[in-house]
């Protein structure tokens, strides 16, 4: 009968682990958006996630990025929790950013765990903005990612593409609608997520903005319930 119980919870755990679980690809880069290359020399970001299946922990990510040279951008952060939680500081992430002639650019990040229980992970993405005019621009991004911190299950590698349409609405307001998603080699279904994010970036000083975006489900185990997050993106 215990050992029964114990079963029931154990397979209880698991479940709840994958429901809350968001594919942790989507995060795993000092970037707390995929993004080019920061127009100022030093960035600073922070951001405030909250998700609606955890209201009583909160995500806060911070990171900064300093511009080697024209071509070349050194980032660094730390993906911290705040809340019911025991790890509020999980991981550590190092990324080097490159920018080709193209203007797209290459990316590789590393998550450092900040406990020996935790696993590591490496990811490498690509970006690339296309403009039509003053008004329109989209833009792609992709990324892989490997190692015990960003699959589960063994997989060779995870992987996410998003695509962002995004239409200005004047000089310092910008409405933007994310399509996203993600997923693993292995078990490829159980793993799948495709959301919608829309959010609204408002430009303020120089090379800073704040953007607002909320990140809900299309289909997939992985999708999202409902996430919100507000980000700070501070040049000097």
């Amino acid at each position: 009968m215990n050992r029964n119980i114990k079963v029931t919870i154990a397979a209880m755990a698991a479940v709840l682990q994958s429901v809350f679980a968001f594919n942790p690809i989507h995060e795993s880069s000092y970037n707390l958006e995929p993004r080019g290359m920061f127009p100022s020399g030093v960035n600073l970001s922070v951001a405030g996630i909250i998700d609606s299946r955890s209201t009583d922990v909160w995500a806060v990510p911070v990171s900064i990025a300093v511009k080697a040279s024209r071509q070349v951008e050194l980032g660094a952060g730390l993906k911290t929790d705040w809340g019911e939680v025991d790890d509020h500081i999980p991981y550590l992430v190092f990324g080097v950013k490159f920018l080709t002639r193209s203007q797209t650019t290459f990316q590789a990040d590393l998550l450092v765990p900040a406990h020996v229980s935790n696993g590591k992970g490496f990811s490498l993405a690509s970006h690339h903005r296309f403009g039509y005019g003053s008004i329109f621009s989209t833009r792609f991004a992709a990324r892989v990612g490997f190692m015990e911190a960003l699959v589960d299950d063994d997989a060779l590698l995870a992987f996410e593409t998003a695509f962002y349409p995004t239409l200005a609405l004047g000089r310092s307001l910008s409405l933007e609608l994310g399509l996203i998603g993600s997923s693993q080699t292995k078990d490829f279904e159980g793993h799948l997520a495709m959301d919608l994010q829309p959010g609204l970036s408002v430009a303020f000083a120089r090379a800073s903005n704040l953007q607002v975006s909320v990140a809900v489900g299309l289909a997939g185990d992985r999708k999202e319930e409902m996430k919100t997050k507000v980000l700070l993106n501070h040049g000097f």
